[in-house]
C-alpha cells in the first residue's frame, strides 16, 4: 500500500507528523510526505503556473518515510507528489491532520480538502481529515482513527469521483460518542474587514468574522462534531445540478432568441 500525505498547515505541523508516525507502524505501507514549506491554510484549490516549484528534502527526527517541502499550494503538493515523487501508482491520498475543523462551507476554501480533491481528480482515492481544535490539540486520537479508516478504504474502496471529509472532535477516544455519517452543514461567516494603518500610514484590511450556522443536528458535520462524534462526509466532484438542468429546458426557446432569433430544435440535456 502506497500512501501520499499532504496538508495545508505546512510540513513541520504536528498534525501531519503525528499521522506519518502512526502510518509508519504499518510495515507493509509505503508512506511519502509532500507538504507546503509554510502555512497555506484557506488557499483553496490554487495551483502554481507562473513560477517554478522546488521540492526540498526535510529531515524529521525519527521519520522513516521520505519527507519533502514544496514552495507551493496544497494542491501543488498532491500533483507533485503523484507525478514526481512517488516511484509508482498511489493507492491513497490523505490530507491532514488539519488544525481546526473543515466543516460546512469551509470545504470550499480549505487547502486541506482541496489537496484531497486533487488526488480524486487524478484518479486516486482520498481522505481529508481535520481535528476540530485550536488550543493545544492532541492529534493522537485523530491519527489513530485516520489510520483505521485508511485501511478500510484500501480494502473496500470508494466510488470514483468521491472523497471523504473527516472531522474529529477534540476528545479522548473513550469519550467520543461514536462515528456519524453526515451532510455538510450550512456553516458560513458574517465576514467583515478590520481597517488598520501600518507604521507608514498606509491603510490595510484584515478579514475577520464569526461563523453563522443553521440549527444543529447530528445529521450535519457541525452538529455531529459538537455532539462528540467523528463526522464523515462523502463529497463528490460532480457539481452539476440536474434538477436545474430540467428547469432550464423551459428557457431554451428564449435562450436561442439571444443568438439572433434563430429557430430550430432546442438541444436536449444529456
Amino acid at each position: 500500500m502506497r500512501v501520499l500525505l499532504v496538508n495545508d498547515d505546512g510540513v513541520y505541523s504536528r498534525g501531519i507528523q503525528a499521522l506519518r508516525a502512526i502510518l509508519e507502524e504499518r510495515t507493509d505501507w509505503e508512506v511519502y510526505v509532500v507538504a507546503p514549506d509554510r502555512q497555506r491554510s484557506a488557499s483553496g484549490h490554487a495551483i502554481t503556473l507562473h513560477k517554478p516549484l522546488y521540492l526540498d528534502p526535510v529531515d524529521i527526527p525519527g521519520a522513516r518515510s521520505p519527507v519533502y517541502a514544496v514552495n507551493g499550494t496544497p494542491a501543488d503538493c498532491t500533483k507533485l507528489g503523484l507525478l514526481a515523487v512517488l516511484p509508482g501508482p498511489c493507492d491513497l491520498v490523505i490530507s491532514g491532520i488539519n488544525r481546526g475543523g473543515n466543516l460546512g462551507f469551509d470545504v470550499l476554501y480549505s487547502g486541506t480538502v482541496s489537496a484531497a480533491i486533487e488526488g480524486v481528480i487524478m484518479g486516486v482515492p482520498a481522505i481529508a481529515v481535520s481535528l476540530a481544535a485550536w488550543d493545544d490539540p492532541d492529534y493522537g486520537p485523530a491519527a489513530a482513527f485516520t489510520a483505521h479508516l485508511a485501511a478500510m478504504v484500501a480494502k473496500k474502496g470508494l466510488p470514483r469521483g468521491v472523497l471523504l471529509n473527516v472531522n474529529v472532535p477534540p476528545l479522548p477516544t473513550t469519550q467520543m460518542a461514536g462515528v456519524a455519517l453526515t451532510v455538510l452543514s450550512r456553516r458560513s461567516y458574517h465576514d467583515r474587514f478590520e481597517k488598520r494603518v501600518d507604521p507608514r500610514g498606509r491603510p490595510y484590511y484584515w478579514l475577520a468574522g464569526e461563523p453563522v450556522e443553521e440549527p444543529l443536528s447530528v445529521e450535519t458535520d457541525v452538529g455531529a462534531v459538537r455532539a462528540g462524534y467523528v463526522s464523515i462526509t462523502p463529497l463528490q466532484l460532480q457539481l452539476t445540478d440536474r434538477r436545474t438542468l430540467a428547469h432550464l429546458e423551459g428557457w431554451m426557446e428564449e435562450l436561442e432568441a439571444g443568438l439572433g432569433g434563430r429557430t430550430g430544435t432546442p438541444a436536449r440535456r444529456a
